[in-house]
């Protein structure tokens, strides 16, 4: 009897323990998904990519890592078709999004490319996760008067200020910053201008661009509004970074086409290589990015990490709906990019009626204590409120002077002004003075003739509106020029240094063409859900 109660202890005991532990994984379980998901986001990204071994090697690479996005950052397969580069991609082509180069600048490879990974234009962006890309077009036009400006411009603040949006990173083809190579140098352009300031202002944490075909990683920078091409170095530490101001860019050219040679070092570059084709290998928690650049040999190059405990304060400068001076500083602190107000300049706002003058109508024709008529001048309606309509009295030789210093002859008609609506309400107005030979000569100048009618004049309401500020729009941004990038790469071999194995040789990405295959159909986007 008592054994036969210990085990029905026991059943109960068990079947309340097990029931404590489903109860502790149901109400666990979603939140360790959440978790895992918010902590698992991995992107891969390499540009530059030909149709080689390399390549090939690159593509095996960038599949051994697992990775949930692929970026391609330009240039492709440098052919007349996009063929050979799709080939090779297909181990990887379903988690790989592009953007375009100057090498995908034909109509024909353009819109290969759009269709394949089924876009609608070039530049785009998308989330994944809690990681936001935008993805911009170098080869199109980006100034503030471009269709490109608006969207980056709202894409940007969109993101900033989505609380499920850990980090901001783009994806370009061309880059804003670069050490001396064999290539070509860039320091800053006009884009490069327009572009950064929006960067720094809606908290832009990567930077992934491609064209220069080696691998090349800064150390945070902001925009340098004295000197553009010396961007300010938020920090100087090599590899790992908390809560840093600025951006990290990256230039990852080293998709396996060739490489270009490094001579020298800018001061704002924390590493760089050009003997290694590879991948930049991407992890990203909710307040952690892990980044190596890991060579298709398996050696990793380069390593850095960016903590983040808060997210980027959005630093507000002028309103990026109007077309502006990208390089001023906060609204706060900026100098000389306002109109000046009217009371500034000189001669152009109205003096003020003299304490004497009455502003109240009088009647159009008086008479003095002989009976003589006398000249008077009529304020209308609206004039007669407006005590700030400057006198006509203090514009010198080309106004009409005041009653007593006007010299009336006996039984003669009077002359008399006769101000319109509009004219002694717009106090903003240029003086009368301003104009030329538009206005009627004072009545000392004039000839009086006896025995004629009274002449009157009326000021135009047209003459008043030439004083408005002008509009402080700087002109159009010129867009990349394509003719610097369509001969990036007719010389391969000189200046180029090959890889330091000979498993990685250069290749000439201009006399190694393959014919022409069908093109493949379109395959499901497996990302189009988190556009």
């Amino acid at each position: 009897m008592i054994r036969y109660i210990e085990n029905i202890h026991i059943k109960l005991l068990f079947s309340v323990v097990s029931l404590l532990l489903l109860a502790i994984v149901a109400y666990t379980l979603p939140f360790l998904q959440k978790t895992l998901a918010a902590s698992d986001t991995h992107i891969a990204a390499a540009g530059d990519w030909g149709c080689s071994n390399n390549t090939e090697k690159t593509v095996n690479n960038a599949k051994s890592m697992n990775p949930q996005l692929l970026l391609a950052l330009g240039d492709y397969s440098y052919e007349k078709t996009s063929t050979c580069w799709l080939d090779l991609m297909k181990p990887v082509g379903s988690i790989t999004k592009i953007n375009f180069g100057n090498h995908e600048k034909s109509d024909s490879l353009t819109n290969s490319y759009l269709n394949h990974f089924g876009l609608s234009k070039e530049f785009y962006s998308f989330d994944i996760k809690n990681v936001h890309v935008l993805t911009m077009a170098t080869e199109e036009k980006f100034g503030t008067d471009s269709e490109q400006y608006s969207f980056v411009v709202n894409d940007l603040r969109k993101a900033a200020n989505n609380p499920d949006i850990k980090w901001i990173i783009v994806s370009m083809h061309s880059p804003f910053y670069s050490s001396p190579n064999t290539f070509k140098e860039f320091d800053c352009a006009e884009e490069c201008e327009i572009i950064h300031p929006l960067f720094d202002k809606y908290g832009v944490d990567l930077v992934l661009q491609g064209h220069v075909h080696n691998y090349e990683r800064s150390l945070p920078l902001k925009f340098n509004q004295e000197s553009s091409s010396e961007p300010i170095v938020t920090s100087n530490a090599k590899t790992d970074y908390e809560n840093p101001e600025g951006v990290i860019f990256a230039i990852v050219g080293t998709g396996g086409v060739n490489l270009h040679g490094l001579s020298g070092s800018a001061p704002f570059m924390a590493y760089q290589q050009d003997s290694k084709f590879g991948i930049l290998d991407i992890h990203f928690s909710d307040n952690k990015l892990d980044a190596k650049f890991v060579a298709n040999n398996g050696a990793t190059l380069d390593h850095f990490s960016i903590s983040k405990t808060v997210k980027k304060k959005i630093i507000e400068r002028i309103s990026d709906n109007i077309v502006t001076d990208t390089k001023s500083k906060e609204v706060s602190d900026k100098v000389d990019t306002k109109a000046k107000p009217l009371s500034d300049k000189v001669d152009t706002t109205a003096q003020p009626l003299p304490d004497k003058v009455d502003t109240k109508a009088k009647p159009l024709i008086e008479k003095d204590e002989n009976g003589k008529p006398t000249i008077t001048y009529k304020l209308n309606d609206d004039a007669a409120t407006d005590t700030t309509a400057q006198p006509l009295s203090e514009e010198k030789d080309t106004k009409a002077k005041p009653l007593s210093e006007q010299k009336v002859q006996e039984d003669k008609p009077t002359i008399t002004y006769k101000l319109n609506d509009n004219a002694a309400t717009d106090t903003k107005s240029k003086a009368v003075s301003d104009k030329k030979d538009t206005k009627a000569k004072p009545l000392s100048e004039q000839k009086v003739q006896e025995d004629k009618p009274a002449v009157t004049k009326e000021i135009s309401k047209d003459e008043l509106t030439d004083d408005k500020p002008k509009s402080l729009d700087n002109e159009n941004k010129a867009d990349l020029s394509s003719s610097d990038k369509s001969t990036d790469d007719k010389s391969n071999v000189r200046g180029l240094i090959g890889p330091s194995d000979n498993s990685e040789p250069i290749d000439n990405d201009k006399n190694d063409h393959h014919g022409e295959k069908s093109t493949r159909t379109n395959e499901k986007d497996p990302f189009s859900s988190l556009n």
